[in-house]
């Protein structure tokens, strides 16, 4: 039995392990116990935390079986069980939702057993917004970020090779591969008469000379609150988005923050 409340299952239509924050924003796909000896349907329910249940309970011996919570009316003055805690969330392993998954007809046992068996020991599949996964890179260790697995479009990357740092590119814009790789590299703030000036340290070479990667962000901006706390720092910017492209007055090559900033445009964190 377990101790914890049941945060993954196997989904019949992504054929994978899923998180339960993934499950409940997709609660028309079909969830299953991933324990091979039970494999009943599952749903996401919310209470206070979002975990799997299986309506008619797990089959007796499942790993994924839960202890009562109630007390016992023969074994009276016995402690009530606490409730079940909700375990940490898992690092994110894609940026985003992942592609649409195929409509596939009922499984049958045997291809359960089957799903069960491969993804066993995979984690599992946790979407999360470029913000979150830009946080779980600075926690992971350096040694670790290999280790973890993060999906970007249709790429199946890991923690090192997704994150590139633009230090170590040529001068030649054209190597930035913004769309699917977050870039990042070491950036000062300064301030002007009207905007913010984000400006990457890392140049890049343009017809005689050598320009930066810029955002400029209006002072005025409800975002640009935080900027104030940057001027004369060093940052890191993390970037996804289009390649930037030179601006009108050839001063750098710009960077525009998009209306979603989910999944792309600008990121800042303070240098470790």
């Amino acid at each position: 039995m377990r101790e914890e409340l049941m945060v993954e299952a196997l989904c019949w239509e992504t054929q994978s392990k899923v998180h339960v924050f993934y499950a409940a924003k997709n609660r028309r796909l079909s969830y299953f116990c991933p324990d091979e000896h039970c494999l009943t349907r599952v749903y996401p329910k919310t209470i206070i935390n979002t975990y799997f249940y299986a309506e008619s309970g797990h089959k007796t011996g499942c790993l994924n079986e839960a202890g009562s919570h109630h007390s016992d009316p023969a074994q009276t003055g016995r402690p009530r069980p606490k409730p079940s805690a909700l375990p940490p969330p898992p690092i994110p392993n894609w940026l985003g939702m992942p592609p649409r998954p195929q409509r596939r007809m009922p499984p049958s046992e045997e291809q359960l057993i089957a799903l069960a068996r491969t993804a066993k020991t995979a984690p599992p599949l946790y979407p999360a917004t470029m913000s979150q996964i830009v946080d779980a890179w600075l926690m992971i260790p350096d040694t670790e970020r290999k280790t973890h697995a993060l999906g970007i479009n249709t790429r199946q990357l890991n923690y090192q090779s997704a994150f590139t740092y633009i230090r170590y590119l040529q001068n030649d814009i054209t190597t930035l591969d913004c769309d699917n790789h977050i870039i990042y590299g070491d950036a000062t703030v300064s301030r002007g008469k009207k905007y913010y000036f984000v400006s990457s340290i890392k140049r890049f070479s343009f017809q005689n000379t050598n320009l930066p990667l810029r955002f400029d962000l209006p002072i005025e901006h409800p975002f640009a609150r935080k900027m104030a706390d940057y001027i004369g720092r060093q940052v890191l910017l993390f970037w996804r988005g289009p390649v930037p492209a030179i601006n009108a007055k050839k001063t750098a090559y710009q960077m525009f923050q998009p209306d979603d900033t989910g999944l792309s445009g600008l990121i800042m964190r303070p240098s470790p």
